[in-house]
Formats: structure tokens, sequence, C-alpha cells
């Protein structure tokens, strides 16, 4: 859905005076607003820290109830907690996406997956003489050896893709656009556009990126930068959710299809 002026590029003047219409005003700095920014991503947490999904014996890659189960559940809850602040984030973020999200997608998964295939962090690291022994490792779930195949694989692989796809961008691009890059800019951040969001909030959402993907830190800081650079030319949170969303479904096909769980 496209909407009016708010399909052209900024321009500088704009950024400036804050013309433009992209968040709300002082009316969306109530706690169930700022809370919409903040509670679906911390369901994900919460629930990867209560349900145990280590394997129940040696030699068993993961306990595939539990898996599925946090996966659904994750699933479930941060969609209803979307659906639930949906008019919350909707007043802040009127929906509005342009195809400029799409490409962004599609350049970002080519990174992403070029990088990490590269390891150009423990390259740049062992370049710098630094010891790579405290990167982590992400050894990944394959479905397909975990899952018999038929219904319940497909079930797993449906929930994996909503989740990979639909509840995690939403979710993550909430709490680090709507939250973070504009709570270290303003104290009253519901209320600061994202065009108007500086240098510190920039840096910030890319260090939030890199910190949360310690195992992929080129890929990550490249991703959120370019996506932070979408953010700011457009005006739209709705497309750094849907180059969110096709970074995501590409790097979850090219996962199934070459076997590289690390990436899942």
């Amino acid at each position: 859905m496209n909407g009016g002026r708010d399909d052209e590029p900024l321009s500088g003047s704009e950024r400036l005076t804050g013309s433009e219409p992209l968040t709300g005003g002082r009316g969306d700095a109530d706690w169930q607003s700022k809370a919409a920014m903040i509670v679906p991503l911390v369901i994900f947490f919460l629930l990867g820290a209560v349900i145990d999904t280590r394997p129940l014996e040696d030699g068993v890659e993961i306990n595939p109830l539990a898996y599925m189960g946090l996966v659904g559940a994750r699933v479930l809850l941060m969609t209803l907690a979307i659906v639930w602040f949906w008019p919350r984030i909707r007043s802040q973020f009127p929906v509005s996406v342009d195809q400029s999200g799409i490409w962004v997608g599609v350049i970002g998964a080519v990174i992403w997956i070029g990088a990490c295939g590269l390891q150009l962090e423990r390259g740049l690291l062992t370049m710098l003489g630094i010891s790579t022994d405290w990167l982590p490792a992400r050894e990944g779930v394959n479905p397909f050896a975990v899952y018999s195949p038929g219904t319940e694989l497909a079930c797993f692989l449906v929930m994996r893709f909503a989740l990979l796809v639909i509840s995690v961008p939403i979710a993550e691009e909430l709490f680090l656009r709507g939250f973070v890059m504009r709570a270290v800019e303003s104290e009253d951040w519901p209320s600061l556009p994202l065009s108007r969001i500086t240098a510190t909030g920039l840096v910030a959402g890319t260090l939030y990126g890199m910190v949360s993907h310690p195992g992929e830190l080129v890929a990550a800081g490249l991703w959120f930068s370019l996506v932070s650079w979408l953010m700011v030319r457009t005006g739209k949170f709705w497309n750094c959710v849907l180059a969110h969303a096709v970074t995501n479904f590409i790097l979850g096909v090219y996962v199934c299809w070459y076997g590289q769980w690390y990436l899942w």
C-alpha cells in the first residue's frame, strides 16, 4: 500500500522541518504505544529462555517436540501481541511500502550469505592478530533429519518460515527502529519521526545488529546499516520490515536448499 507524498524520497529540508507524515505525535507517548514497540520481541527471547529444547539423550541433535513447541509458541504469541497492539503500531507507523524494500531485501540477502560464507569477521580478526575463539558458532538444526517426512515436517517448515518471514521481521524492526534507535536520541522517543534519526541512532542500530548476531559480525553490520539507509531515504518503517522479510525468506530457502543450517 502506498500513500501519496510519502512515496517520494524526502528532501533534506523536509527532514529538518519534520513535515513528513511518518510517525505520530505527542499522543503516541502512552505506555501502550511504548509497549507495542518492545513486547513482541521480548516474547521471542522469553520463550527461548523458558522452553528447554536440549536433547533428552546423547547423540541426538535436539528435542524435536520441544523445538516444535518453541517455534509454534513464538509464532502464536508474537502474532497475538502484534495484533493486540496493532492500533498503536499503525498510529505510529502507517502502513506504506514500495519496491525499494524488496530490492534492499534481495541485496541484503546476498550480503549476508556472502559475508557469512567467506567468514569475513574471522578473517579480519585474524589479520588484526585478535583471537576468534570468543566468536560463537551456530550449529543450527536440520529439520529434515529431525522430523518425519510428511505432515510433521511440513508443519514445522510452515511455522519456521512464518516466524522467519513475518513474526521476527515485525517484532525486531519494532524494537530496533521503533524503540532503540529513537530512545537513544530523545526522551520523548515515540514522537520522533524515523527520518529525523541522526548519526547517534544510526550507529546504535548497527551496533545492536552486531551485538545480537555475534557470530555474523560483518554481515550484521553491513545488513543493518543498509536497512537503516533505506529507513532514512524513504522514511517508511514498513519498507524496513519488507526488506527484513525478503532477506529472511531468501536466507531460509538458501539454508534449506544447501543445508547451511548454521544460518538457520
